[in-house]
Formats: C-alpha cells, sequence, structure tokens
C-alpha cells in the first residue's frame, strides 16, 4: 500500500469510522490469529504493519516481555502512541522495505494484513528472518489468493458461484477504497509457500478461516466466506538454512 494513503486525512478518518463497527478483521482474521498466536510469556514481539496498536496491550498483558510496533504511517503511529501506549511498549514510524535496519531480535513477528501489499516479499522475508531468534516464530495474514488475483480487485459472486480471474499472472494490481487508489500484489499460493521455505521458514500451519454460525449472525455478509476463503493465514518457524 502506499506509504501515505493512511497520512491523507480523508481517508484516515473514513478509515477509523469503518473500524468502529465489526467486520471480517474482528469476526474471522483476529480470532484465528490469536488461536495460532504462540506462547508470549518473557517473549519480544515485533508488530508489522501494526496499524494504531490494537494489539499492543494484549501481547503484554499475554505475558510478552517487549512489543514493538512499526508502521509506515504517522497518523498511525501517533494514534497508537495517544491510545494504545505502555510499559515496555513502544512505536516506530518506518517502512517494512527498512526492516533491515532494526537492531536487536525478537521471538515473534506478528502481521495482519499487510503482506499482500509488499511488491518485494523475498526480500521482507529474508529481513524478517535475520532480526527473529532461532526457533523464531512468523505468523502474518493476507488477502487470500483468490481474492487477490482479480484484476478488478475483488472477486465477486455470479448467483450462487465464486469467480475470480487472473490467479496466474502475478504482481501488482490496482483499486480503489474510499476513492483513493490502493495498490496490492497478488502471489499464487505455491508462490507464498516457495518464499517462505527459501527464506528460511518451516511452515507449521495454514489456515483459510470459516466463519462461526455466532460471526454470521452479527455479520451476515460472513456467510460468503463459507464459499471461498477471505484471508489466509500462516504460522512459520525460522530454521537455519
Amino acid at each position: 500500500m502506499s506509504r501515505n494513503v493512511f497520512d491523507n486525512p480523508s481517508f484516515f478518518s473514513k478509515y477509523m469510522e469503518l473500524r468502529k463497527d465489526y467486520n471480517h478483521n474482528d469476526l474471522l482474521e483476529h480470532p484465528e490469529m490469536e488461536r495460532l498466536c504462540p506462547s508470549l510469556k518473557g517473549k519480544r514481539v515485533i508488530d508489522l504493519g501494526c496499524g494504531y496498536g490494537s494489539y499492543a496491550k494484549s501481547f503484554i498483558e499475554k505475558g510478552a516481555s517487549y512489543y514493538l510496533g512499526i508502521d509506515a504511517s504517522e497518523n498511525m503511529i501517533r494514534k497508537a502512541e495517544s491510545e494504545n501506549e505502555g510499559d515496555n511498549i513502544e512505536y516506530r514510524v518506518m517502512n517494512l522495505d527498512d526492516l533491515g535496519s532494526i537492531e536487536g531480535n525478537f521471538d515473534l513477528a506478528y502481521s495482519s494484513l499487510v503482506f499482500h501489499y509488499i511488491e518485494d516479499f523475498d526480500k521482507l522475508l529474508r529481513d524478517i528472518h535475520s532480526i527473529l531468534n532461532d526457533g523464531g516464530i512468523l505468523l502474518f495474514s493476507q488477502m487470500h489468493p483468490i481474492i487477490s488475483a482479480s484484476y478488478a480487485y475483488s472477486g465477486y459472486f455470479e448467483g450462487d458461484y465464486f469467480a475470480f480471474s487472473s490467479y496466474q499472472e502475478e504482481g501488482r494490481r490496482e483499486g480503489h477504497w474510499f476513492k483513493q487508489k490502493v495498490i496490492s500484489y497478488h502471489r499464487k499460493m505455491s508462490s507464498i509457500i516457495n518464499s517462505l521455505s527459501s527464506a528460511g521458514f518451516m511452515i507449521e500451519k495454514i489456515s483459510e478461516p470459516i466463519p462461526t454460525s455466532e460471526a454470521i449472525r452479527e455479520l451476515p455478509a460472513l456467510e460468503k466466506d463459507l464459499t471461498r476463503p477471505t484471508f489466509l493465514i500462516v504460522r512459520a518457524r525460522k530454521i537455519n538454512i
């Protein structure tokens, strides 16, 4: 995603308004990320694309010894520092392209719905590998490849069927969100898995979360996820290569 899209006042305001209501993230993505999260007791955590630090306090409450949230948006970091500060919590304005400059190692690299905005995925994984302790965990979610594939920016339904296109053609996609152009990058499932392996990660879990009946009652639009997944979630462990 563009470095400054969340620093556009109108976009940022509309996004924060959206976050006030239950959505796919709250009812589908986050519960699965929480389920796959390893024990945090005494662990150092880095949150890649932390937004306004919505998970920072919960990580510390679950035993993490240190939390570092990084995000490219100054608006997001300012909000994080004003609303989600605390002992052993730190934030930095930083583009993920510069991740390799971070000093110190971490036990968990966590990222929620950011990686599909990164152009050079292989570099990102190498940088993450370099800042994780031996046996450290990478836990991330991203737009599912069948959603990111379409040049229309999202899959759609035709009657009872889900339609998508251009899955085999990887690369840049352009869409619009709150009237702002948003750039994302489509990668096939095989490419994601192979990149993780090449960077020195052993995949422990892959999840394509399915909504519960309770979640669908809360947000009926989630019923579509019974037919096709919106999110891909991966937990992988650093190994020596």
